[in-house]
């Protein structure tokens, strides 16, 4: 258990591993042009073909039930930018998106993958 801790929390491994950079909240709100007061509201599954949201996901030995939704609001949300990247893995041609409430509007930030 010693060498995982050396290595960095399971986020920053993933990250890493994908030669993702590791940024903040605050960082992809500057890079979006978000304000300050936006509300993150998770991370999120997206494939931007049809452009859905995933808003369920059970994955059991048994079967993996998967349901879209068109809206970010409805959209099954994670904690955890680890956890969203399984999810997706598990999602062909998905990508994580970071969810924020603008007050007036839900804003849909590309996380991982091209913007």
């Amino acid at each position: 258990m010693g060498q995982a801790k050396k290595r960095g929390s399971r986020e920053q491994r993933i990250a890493d591993a994908l030669g993702l950079n590791q940024r903040t909240l605050v960082d992809i709100k500057k890079e979006y042009g978000l304000p300050a007061t936006a509300e993150f509201l998770g991370y999120g599954v997206h494939l931007p073909v049809p452009d859905e949201f995933l808003a369920m996901f059970e994955d059991t030995a048994v079967a993996t039930k998967k349901a879209w939704c068109k809206n970010p609001q409805a959209a099954l949300t994670m904690d955890s930018f680890a956890d969203a990247y399984e999810t997706s893995r598990k999602c062909r041609d998905s990508t994580v998106v970071g969810i924020f409430d603008l007050g007036d509007q839900i804003y849909v930030a590309q996380i991982g993958g091209e913007k």
